[in-house]
């Protein structure tokens, strides 16, 4: 007679958890806003020498990352045991690949096209990539904090920490919202002295460095989601 042996509910979570593989996925977005912000410093000044490199750098990072996402979401059974909402967790998922999505568009762009950054202009534009890179740097320390989370059983120290790191995302998202106003506005007042089309690319590049800092709130939004007990 075949014997049947139940495994502790414990080690199926533990076995099974999704939680390692979203912070891998996390590492992936780490290393690939370093390129990016390092990338796009020199972008801004002018050293156009090895974008190539960094566009390169990106658009691997991006894949290896779509690999773990979609190892995620392939050990998500209907059977699996979450102690977190599963489809919360797949909406978080899905907004932290999407900041490496624009980084890669963000980058190919800029690589087809070198678009000369006005010296008036270069201070805001470091200023605002770099705020945006805090951005996403506040949203991995509160993503990372939710492995504690899990293994805390959502302990109240745990859970106020992570809404701080939350709370941390919005207030540098707003940060370089301003900055971004401030760019446009500039942008806008030398429309004159520039070619159209420099306008639309400098707009753009604005836009799109942006939506990166747009994509890292709404993870904490989906994180602050999970936790809310």
């Amino acid at each position: 007679m075949e014997k049947h042996f139940r495994v502790p509910i414990a080690d199926a979570i533990r076995r099974k958890s999704p939680f390692a593989r979203l912070l891998e996925h996390m590492e992936k977005v780490k290393e690939c806003m370093d390129v990016v912000k390092e990338g796009l410093i020199k972008y801004y000044n002018g050293e156009y020498e090895g974008f190539s490199e960094v566009a390169e750098k990106v658009s691997k990072l991006e894949h290896e990352a779509d690999l773990i996402k979609g190892n995620i979401r392939a050990h998500l059974p209907r059977t699996i045991l979450m102690p977190v909402d599963k489809g919360q967790f797949l909406w978080l998922l899905r907004e932290q690949d999407a900041i490496l999505d624009h980084a890669e568009n963000l980058v190919e762009m800029l690589n087809m096209r070198k678009t000369k950054i006005p010296k008036q202009l270069r201070e805001l534009f470091i200023e605002h990539i770099k705020l945006v890179a805090e951005t996403v740097e506040a949203m991995e320390e509160a993503v990372a904090n939710l492995k504690d989370l899990v293994e805390t059983s959502f302990i109240s120290r745990e859970r106020n920490q992570t809404k701080e790191k939350i709370h941390q995302v919005h207030q540098k998202e707003w940060e370089a919202d301003q900055v971004k106003y401030k760019l446009t506005a500039q942008i806008y007042k030398m429309e004159k002295k520039l070619k159209p089309m420099d306008v639309y690319h400098l707009l753009k590049i604005a836009d799109w460095v942006d939506d990166i800092a747009d994509h890292a709130e709404n993870v904490a939004d989906w994180l602050r989601a999970m936790i809310a007990r």
